[in-house]
């Protein structure tokens, strides 16, 4: 009895969790910055760089507007900590796929009601003449909600 009550509980914490993440990141969203995988400071993006432009909808969709322009469908992972993403329309193509969105890469780094970081973990394998080896880290991108 009392394991299901915390069970209860426990489901009940992360469906508002769960919601709570989602109405946060609900919104649109611009870059400010970003820290490469391999790089310990976060720059900020100089005048007449690109900077990607954003928004997250809270049906799920999300488009993008960056060197390119995708729209796409979104999800968390089970404890809303990863994004999962699946092109739904690149560069004015639409895509059909059905299949439900399984990998989540995108990792939330922060998430507040006007700042978003996230980033993707990296490994850099290299083999040449003098051997092999990698780099891994993980880049950062740093976003501003648009009011």
């Amino acid at each position: 009895m009392i394991r299901s009550i915390i069970v209860g509980l426990f489901v009940l914490t992360s469906i508002q969790l769960f919601g709570q993440k989602k109405i946060l990141l609900c919104g649109e969203w611009v870059q400010f910055g970003y820290k490469a995988y391999n790089e310990s400071n976060f720059k900020i993006i100089k005048e007449g760089f690109p900077i990607k432009k954003c928004q997250f909808k809270c049906d799920g969709t999300y488009w993008e507007d960056f060197l390119w322009k995708d729209k796409r469908k979104w999800t968390f992972n089970s404890d809303s900590t990863r994004i999962g993403f699946k092109f739904t329309e690149f560069m004015g193509k639409k895509i059909k796929d059905e299949s439900p969105i399984n990998s989540f890469e995108t990792i939330i780094i922060k998430l507040t009601a006007d700042t978003l970081v996230y980033g993707h973990d990296m490994i850099i394998k290299r083999t040449g003449y003098f051997g092999n080896d990698s780099t891994s880290g993980r880049d950062a991108w740093y976003f501003v909600k648009k009011k």
